[in-house]
């Protein structure tokens, strides 16, 4: 993504001129943005990717949590 916000909304126009379908993207964990560009099917495919990403990173932060946890009560 570009720290432009007029540059990004150009970039969305330019991609919806050409009949593709845009995806802006912030990565929790690294706090980078993300905006691209593709076929419909492509970036609904990608977006969906990238919801079971998170949810499996939230899951394995839960897991990790509680093991961690489990650790605590041991060593006391």
């Amino acid at each position: 993504m570009h720290n432009n916000l007029q540059d990004n909304q150009s970039f969305i126009d330019d991609a919806k001129t050409r009949g593709l379908d845009t995806l802006a993207y912030h990565d929790p964990k690294s706090q980078e943005f993300m905006l691209l560009a593709g076929h419909p099917e492509s970036v609904r495919l990608l977006g969906e990717i990238l919801d079971d990403y998170e949810a499996m990173c939230e899951m394995a932060d839960a897991i990790m949590s509680t093991n961690l946890q489990g650790d605590i009560k041991q060593d006391a």
